[in-house]
């Protein structure tokens, strides 16, 4: 197998934590390791087999470790997902047993391509051996282990992929689904704000009162803590590392295909457009660029006219600019050119396809592959990078280590590891940690953590940091005096009986509406203007009012009905339909590929499930699948309680 994999790239550690992401991701869908365990019998590692293969207690823990990267999250969390993980682990087991039964087979070459293609996709860069292993060997996998696991999960892929082509739409279905999304309805409407109903409120001190006595579980003081937060960032360590250049020149030979460079130029270009199948249209975009060229030929300068002039949305903005390319990068005629020509030259009018280009080389290199001295700066500073996130992690888990000992001295034991040291006083969920920028998985952390405990590490990668905290004091959520929210009491009372007599109002208007009174009428009454929502369609939105989902209902109605009250943007909304306008069918053919495609997406979506649960109850029935009760209750309670 490992034959498929032989072209190198540059190794590129500082990008290895994104990919190990992306690799996370496919096996907590695909995870399939564990052969070579043991069977039921008797084995405790052993939560359920299907066939000969076995799902173990290590694949699970595994797999949850995958979902929590970068979080920290409490085992009672974590028990609401476990019955989903092993759920998906025993489904695409399933799925690949019952593919092989009917014969099906993934290919090497179909493996290689598909693994390839994941790495360089993640990488953006060839795939390269050195990389796949090392990022293999953090996840605890050897290639034969993984390859098996992409093996099962493209198996799997692929019976759902058959069983996908048996969702048919016919052309009745596409046509009643083409009507209802481009059926039109307008809507004159009254609309009772609620703000409007305020002055209107009894504010009588005892009915604010009561107002808070009825509803006091919602004036809560959320629960606050205390906790010193520890925080170390690898740039405070990358100026302090040492790197030998015994150790650079290793990695320059081991990845010296990486810095062989193909001939390249660096270009700018204006381009006017013009449509190929219009000679009138191609002759006015020559003579404009024909006035450009000479603007440029009597000393205009380039960037200003590609600005002014050019047609090219990505360059025009930044004087043209396109930057370095190389062969077959561009078009041909655009290529020759820019090739032809020396640093400084500016072409003719060259054509293509897209229009006529006058281009520009600003400078031009030979292939070449760069030498180890031009290379050390940038592979001293990723070694540099790299030794800094090492120390970092050593220095943040002996610090944890030793703070959970002897909390107490938290700030020297930072300050001997280099960290940086906060205090956090009466901190609630909802506040922000500036000294992580936010960082709300810290957050979580700090209030998952017990009074008297210490956090695990939360790494923030996007940021260089890692920060855990040690939790002192822990005051719970609970149930405020009415003095402490007087104000929000007040606020909340008027909200609410303000709502009640917009609603009350609103109802009043509809009923009067349906015996036949018109919105003009009941509108003059109530100083009130009567709206109009323009034509729009079930997937579009009522102006003034809100999304169309809020009235999908009107949709059936005819001309002339009443819809509502409608309750939308802290307003009551009586509605009357005033016109409906069918879908214009002449335009169906043009639309109705893609309503096929949605309609056989949707019947997917409930089919596929639904497919994958009658495969693993087939095989249940016929003994192919077989779940340890008494394995998987152990495991699972063992998430609930510690």
């Amino acid at each position: 197998m490992f034959n498929l994999f032989r072209s190198r790239a540059k190794s590129v550690r500082y990008l290895m934590g994104a990919v190990l992401l992306v690799i996370a991701a496919s096996m907590v869908w695909f995870l399939i390791p564990g052969g070579g365990m043991g069977g039921f019998g008797g084995n405790p590692n052993v939560i359920a087999t299907v066939g000969k293969e076995q799902i173990t207690t290590q694949d699970l823990q595994r797999a949850i470790q995958n979902i929590t990267r970068g979080r920290s999250l409490p085992n009672g969390v974590l028990a609401m997902y476990v019955p989903s993980i092993v759920e998906q682990m025993i489904a695409t087991k399933a799925m690949a047993y019952e593919a092989r039964r009917l014969g099906m087979h993934v290919t090497d070459q179909e493996l290689a391509d598909a693994i390839r293609e994941q790495f360089t996709a993640a990488l953006g860069r060839k795939f390269d051996m050195q990389t796949y292993q090392q990022i293999l060997a953090q996840q605890d996998l050897t290639p034969q282990e993984f390859e098996t696991e992409q093996r099962e999960a493209m198996l799997a892929a692929k019976l759902e992929h058959v069983e996908a082509q048996s969702a048919l739409v016919t052309d009745q279905q596409a046509r009643a689904e083409y009507k209802r999304r481009n059926l039109k309805i307008a809507l004159d409407y009254l609309e009772f704000q609620a703000k409007a109903f305020v002055p209107k409120v009894d504010q009588a001190p005892a009915k604010v009162k009561a107002y808070f006595d009825k509803h006091r579980s919602e004036f809560r003081i959320p629960e606050h803590r205390d906790a010193a937060l520890i925080v170390g960032a690898s740039a405070d360590f990358v100026q302090g590392e040492q790197i030998p250049d015994s150790q650079l020149k290793q990695s320059y030979q081991e990845n010296l295909d990486s810095y062989r460079f193909p001939q390249r130029v660096k270009v700018r270009h204006i381009l006017i457009k013009f449509n190929s199948k219009s000679p009138q249209d191609e002759a006015k975009a020559k003579a404009k660029a024909e006035t450009v060229l000479q603007k440029l030929q009597h000393g205009g300068d380039f960037a200003e006219l590609a600005k002014k002039y050019s047609e090219d949305p990505g360059s025009a903005s930044k004087g043209g600019e396109i930057g370095w390319i190389v062969r077959g990068q561009t078009v041909k005629n655009f290529e020759n050119t820019a090739f032809s020509l020396n640093p400084g030259q500016t072409s003719g009018l060259v054509q293509t396809q897209y229009g006529y280009h006058i281009i520009q080389v600003q400078a031009k290199q030979q292939a070449h592959t760069e030498t180890f001295a031009e290379a050390k700066p940038e592979l001293l500073l990723q070694a540099k990078k790299q030794a800094a996130a090492d120390d970092l992690q050593k220095a943040i888990d002996a610090a944890r280590a030793e703070i959970t000992n002897n909390p107490a001295q938290a700030q020297a034991i930072a300050s001997k590891h280099h960290l940086k040291f906060y205090t956090l006083n009466d901190v609630s969920s909802t506040s922000t940690l500036p000294q992580v920028n936010g960082a709300p998985a810290m957050m979580s952390a700090i209030f998952a953590a017990k009074a008297g405990g210490v956090t695990q590490v939360v790494s923030l990668d996007t940021q260089g940091k890692d920060a855990f905290a040690a939790v002192s004091k822990v005051t719970p959520a609970h149930n405020a005096e009415y003095q402490q929210v007087q104000q929000q009491v007040l606020q909340g009372y008027l909200a609410a009986e303000s709502a009640k007599l917009a609603k009350q109002a609103a109802d009043q208007a509809a009923a009067r509406a349906r015996k036949g009174e018109s919105l003009k009428a009941i509108a003059k009454e109530a100083h009130l203007k009567v709206k109009t929502a323009a034509p729009f369609t079930i997937n579009g939105a009522a102006e003034g009012l809100g999304s169309a989902t809020l009235i999908t209902s009107a949709f059936q109605d005819k001309v002339g009905a009443i819809v509502g009250p409608v309750s939308a943007q802290e307003s009551q909304f009586v509605c009357q339909i005033s016109q409906k306008i069918p879908a214009d069918m002449s335009k169906f053919a043009a639309s109705k590929d893609s309503i096929v495609q949605d309609l056989t997406d949707e019947q997917q979506n409930v089919q596929g499930p639904l497919f994958r649960d009658s495969v693993v109850t087939y095989l249940t029935q016929h003994g192919k699948v077989r779940i340890d009760g008494d394995n998987y209750k152990r495991v699972l309670d063992s998430y609930k309680t510690s």
